[in-house]
């Protein structure tokens, strides 16, 4: 699905898409929470989540707050090596890639295949416009990988396995 093929509608009231989500929602209750989500994908239309900008907040901490986390560098067992960082929820993989950019090893989980394909897309079209923001530390990795954030099976395409960890999640839309 390309970027442009549908309207997106967005800029609703707050009130007005929380109503059409929880309609929506209705359908997809328990374990069947994750499939609403890429229903919603499918159909491309009504993403009010999807700004197709990093998050206001996290650019922010990026920039302003490394006294709080750091930078994309840790020392681990006498040796440097960059940060993981995974973004569940990650829609168009916006944050993935300002991560990316400040160095991180950036994965972006989605439930939804049509999200993944999305992220893929946007990335390709847009990576230039995350240019490198350290040029001691240099551009991260990116990986956008498919899977339910509260199973571990996507863990290895991931880049990680079972007891794998990440120095930094970044959550702004995954619900339960």
């Amino acid at each position: 699905m390309s970027s442009t093929s549908k309207p997106l509608r967005r800029d609703l009231p707050v009130e007005e898409t929380r109503q059409e989500l929880q309609r929506h929602f209705t359908g997809y209750q328990g374990e069947k929470y994750a499939d609403g989500w890429a229903q919603l994908w499918d159909q491309g239309d009504f993403l009010p989540w999807d700004r197709m900008a990093p998050s206001p907040a996290l650019t922010d901490t990026l920039l302003h707050h490394k006294d709080i986390i750091g930078t994309a560098l840790v020392e681990s067992d006498g040796t440097e090596r960059r940060k993981k960082a995974l973004v569940p929820g990650c829609g168009r993989g916006v944050d993935v890639l300002l991560l990316e950019s400040f160095g991180y090893d950036a994965v972006g989980l989605e439930y939804s295949q049509t999200a993944r394909e999305a992220c893929e897309e946007y990335a390709r079209e847009h990576a230039s416009d995350y240019p490198v923001r350290d040029e001691n530390i240099g551009k991260g990795t990116r990986r956008f990988v498919r899977g339910d954030f509260y199973t571990d099976d996507w863990l290895p395409e991931a880049g990680l396995e079972k007891d794998g960890k990440f120095d930094l999640i970044y959550d702004y839309t995954v619900s339960s």
